[in-house]
C-alpha cells in the first residue's frame, strides 16, 4: 500500500512534473546557444576572407613578415638578446665575450665585474619591433613585383606590434594598404596582417634568465672551478710535504691546466628537469662510463626549479668554456713563481725537512650558456646563447652586485653608409642542390643586422670552370648570403666577412612552376561527381611544406603571373589550403594533406585540385561548413598530378 499511494502521488503532482521538465528543456536550449555561439565566435576570429585577386599581396606582406621577424630572433638568439648592441656596451671591452677570436662577433655580458646586464623581455621586444619597422619596406620593396598588375598605395606607415607567448611569437602589422587594379575592375583595401613563429622564445628567456638568477645565487659555476683546481695534484693550494727540496710552481702552467680543467668538465653540467641522456658515455682513465655512474652524477646535475621537468623537459642547455682569455692571480707570488716554505728539524731532528704550502687565487673567465628547445609538431628549434663572467676572490665565489647596466640603443647609421663601407673581398658560389650543377644569374643579397645590401647576380668564373661573384663587402662576422633565380626557391646560408678571401657556396633547390592547374568542386551530398568551377567563382590555392619553410600560392582561373610552385628536389608532404568565393562568400574548399613525389612531379604536366563544396546554406551554416572544412575534405581526393 505505501508503493501504490507513493507512485499516485507522484503522477497526480503534474504541476512538479511540468515545471522539472521546462528546467530540462531550457537546459539543452542554453546549452546549444552557447555551443553555437563560440563556434561561431571560433570561426569568425580564425577565417579570414579576402578577395582572391588580392591574395598574392597579402602572402606577399606576410612572408616579409616572416623573413623579417626570423632573421631578427635568429640574430637575438645568437647574441644574446641583442639585435643591435648598445654603445656603452660596445665600446667596453669588459662587457662582451668575443666569443670567435679574430672575428670580432660580441656576446654580451649578462653579468659581468658585479655589475648585472640581464636585457629584459621589453628591450628585446622592442629590439625585435624595432628590426620589423625597419626592415619591412626593405623587403616589400615597394610591391615593384605586382607593378605591372596592381598599383599599391600605402595609406599609413606600418605599425608593428610583437607578442612574445608561452609558446610562440605572434607579429602584427597593421598597415593600411589600397589596391587597386591597372585594369579598372575592382579595389580593394587591406590592412591587418600577422604572422605566428612557432618558436618558444618566452620560454627559452625564461630558462636563460632563471640560469642567471640562481648562479648569483648559488654559485654553482665557481664552485665546480675551486672542486676542479682544489682536487688537482698540478695546482697547489694547501699541502704538507717532508722533503728538503724546494717546491716551486709557474702561474703560467697552472693557468693553462686550469682552462683544459674548465674546456673539459664544464660542458658535463646539466641543469635536472631538462633533456640530457644519463647513458651518454663519458671517458675516464680506466676506459668508459656511462653519466649516471661517475662523479658528475653526482656533482653536475644543478637544481635550479622544482618544476623544471614539466616546464623544460624539451630543452637542452650546454655550458661552454673555449680556451678564452683568463685571468688568475695567486697569493702568495712572486713575478708569476709560487713557491713554498721550508720547516727544518733542530737537535735530533735536524736531518728532518718540510715544506708547506697555502695559496689563494683570484680567478675571473667567461663562461657561455646555450638554451636549445628541440623541435616538436608544434614549434621550430630554438637556440638562444648567453654569457656571463665567472668570478674567485682569494678561493671564494665572488658576486657582488654592484649595479645594473642600463640599456639605450642609438644607431644613426643607414644601410646606404653600411653598405658603401666594405672591406674584404668574400666569392659567392652558386650550385643546383638536386645536380650539383654551377648556376648564373641568382641575385645575391647580403645581410648583416638590420643591413640589407643588393650586390648583384652571379655569373662565369675562372673561364666557365664555376659560377659565382666575387666581391668586396662591408665588415659583418654574423651575416646573412641571400640567393634568388626564377625556378628555385629562395636560399640563404650564413657567412663572415672579417677575413679577406673567404668563399662559400650557396646550394638553391628547383622548383617547377606549373601554369598548368585547375580547380574542381563536388557537392558535399555527392562527391563522386566533379564540376568546374562557376563563371563568377574564383579559387585561392596555397601550399605549406609540412617539414620544410616552402610556401606557394595561386589563384584560379589562372593568372600568368602567377604560376603555382612546387619544389622540384626530392619527396615531400605540404599541406593545402583552398577556399572557393563566389564574390561574396567561401562556398567551399579543401583542407588535407598532399604526398609528393620527385618521380611523380617530373612526369607531371598538369596538377588538378579537388574541393569540397557545401550547397545551398545560411550564413550561419556556411560558418559551421568553413570550421569543418578539414573534415569535410576527406570526402574528395588529394590533389592530382597528371
Amino acid at each position: 500500500m505505501t508503493k501504490k499511494r507513493g507512485r499516485l502521488r507522484l503522477l497526480h503532482n503534474s504541476k512538479s512534473q511540468a515545471a522539472i521538465f521546462l528546467i530540462i528543456t531550457a537546459i539543452v536550449i542554453l546549452s546549444g546557444v552557447l555551443y553555437f555561439f563560440y563556434q561561431r565566435q571560433a570561426v569568425e576570429q580564425e577565417v579570414e576572407i579576402i578577395q582572391p585577386e588580392i591574395a598574392p599581396i597579402k602572402l606577399y606582406v606576410d612572408n616579409c613578415i616572416k623573413s623579417v621577424a626570423e632573421n631578427g630572433l635568429e640574430t637575438i638568439g645568437l647574441s644574446g638578446g641583442y639585435i643591435g648592441i648598445p654603445q656603452n656596451i660596445e665600446n667596453n671591452p669588459n662587457a662582451y665575450l668575443t666569443a670567435f677570436p679574430g672575428a670580432g662577433f660580441k656576446l654580451p655580458y649578462w653579468w659581468h665585474d658585479g655589475l648585472e646586464a640581464v636585457p629584459s623581455e621589453a628591450f628585446i621586444n622592442q629590439q625585435l619591433t624595432n628590426h620589423i619597422q625597419t626592415e619591412l619596406s626593405s623587403c616589400i620593396s615597394n610591391f615593384e613585383q605586382f607593378s605591372g598588375k596592381f598599383e599599391v598605395n600605402e595609406l599609413k606607415e606600418p605599425i608593428v606590434d610583437v607578442q612574445f607567448n608561452d609558446n610562440d611569437v605572434s607579429v602584427a602589422l597593421k598597415y593600411p594598404l589600397e589596391i587597386i587594379s591597372k585594369q579598372g575592375d575592382f579595389r580593394a583595401v587591406l590592412e591587418n596582417f600577422k604572422y605566428t613563429i612557432p618558436i618558444r622564445f618566452k620560454k627559452v628567456y625564461e630558462l636563460a634568465k632563471l640560469i642567471m638568477e640562481r648562479e648569483n645565487k648559488d654559485y654553482f659555476i665557481e664552485k665546480k672551478t675551486i672542486d676542479l683546481y682544489s682536487m688537482d695534484t698540478d695546482i697547489p693550494t694547501t699541502d704538507v710535504e717532508a722533503t728538503c727540496n724546494a717546491k716551486t710552481w709557474q702561474l703560467s702552467s697552472i693557468r693553462d691546466k686550469l682552462k683544459t680543467l674548465l674546456r673539459v668538465n664544464l660542458p658535463y653540467i646539466r641543469i635536472k628537469g631538462t633533456d640530457y641522456n644519463p647513458n651518454s658515455y663519458v671517458p675516464n682513465p680506466k676506459g668508459r662510463s656511462i653519466y649516471s655512474q661517475t662523479y658528475f652524477q653526482q656533482h653536475y646535475i644543478w637544481d635550479i626549479d622544482a618544476d623544471a621537468a614539466k616546464k623544460y623537459n624539451n630543452m637542452k642547455v650546454a655550458f661552454a668554456y673555449d680556451n678564452w682569455p683568463l685571468s688568475i692571480y695567486a697569493r702568495p707570488s712572486q713575478n708569476g713563481i709560487l713557491r713554498s716554505n721550508s720547516q727544518k728539524g733542530t737537535d735530533m731532528l735536524s736531518f728532518f725537512c718540510m715544506h708547506i704550502w697555502h695559496f689563494t687565487y683570484d680567478i675571473s673567465y667567461p663562461v657561455q650558456v646555450s638554451v636549445f628547445d628541440q623541435e616538436t609538431d608544434r614549434n621550430k628549434a630554438y637556440r638562444f646563447n648567453f654569457a656571463f663572467e665567472a668570478a674567485i676572490d682569494h678561493n671564494q665565489p665572488s658576486r657582488v652586485n654592484k649595479g645594473t647596466t642600463l640599456f639605450d640603443t642609438e644607431d644613426t647609421l643607414t644601410s646606404d653608409d653600411y653598405c658603401n663601407a666594405v672591406q674584404n673581398e668574400i666569392t659567392i658560389f652558386t650550385v643546383n642542390n638536386a645536380t650539383g650543377d654551377d648556376i648564373r644569374d641568382v641575385n645575391l643579397t647580403f645581410v648583416c643586422g638590420r643591413f640589407y645590401c643588393d650586390i648583384g647576380a652571379t655569373n662565369w668564373l675562372s673561364f666557365g670552370a664555376a659560377s659565382g661573384l666575387a666581391k668586396r663587402l662591408p665588415y659583418c662576422v654574423n651575416g646573412i648570403i641571400k640567393g634568388s633565380k626564377q625556378g628555385f626557391e629562395e636560399a640563404k646560408s650564413f657567412i663572415q666577412t672579417d677575413v679577406d678571401g673567404r668563399s662559400y657556396v650557396l646550394g638553391l633547390n628547383p622548383v617547377r612552376e606549373f601554369k598548368n592547374y585547375r580547380v574542381v568542386k563536388h557537392l558535399l551530398s555527392n562527391p563522386s561527381i566533379a564540376s568546374e568551377l562557376g563563371s563568377n567563382e574564383k579559387a585561392s590555392i596555397a601550399i605549406k611544406g609540412k617539414d620544410t619553410n616552402f610556401d606557394s600560392f595561386a589563384v584560379y582561373p589562372k593568372e600568368s603571373d602567377f604560376p603555382l610552385r612546387i619544389p622540384d628536389s626530392r619527396d615531400a608532404a605540404y599541406e593545402v589550403t583552398i577556399y572557393i568565393a563566389d564574390g561574396e562568400n567561401i562556398i567551399g574548399g579543401y583542407i588535407g594533406d598532399w604526398k609528393v613525389s620527385k618521380g611523380s612531379l617530373s612526369n607531371a604536366d598538369e596538377i588538378v585540385f579537388h574541393a569540397v563544396e557545401q550547397g545551398a546554406a545560411s550564413d550561419d551554416e556556411r560558418l559551421l561548413f568553413v570550421s569543418g572544412l578539414s573534415s569535410y575534405s576527406k570526402n574528395v581526393p588529394a590533389p592530382e598530378l597528371r
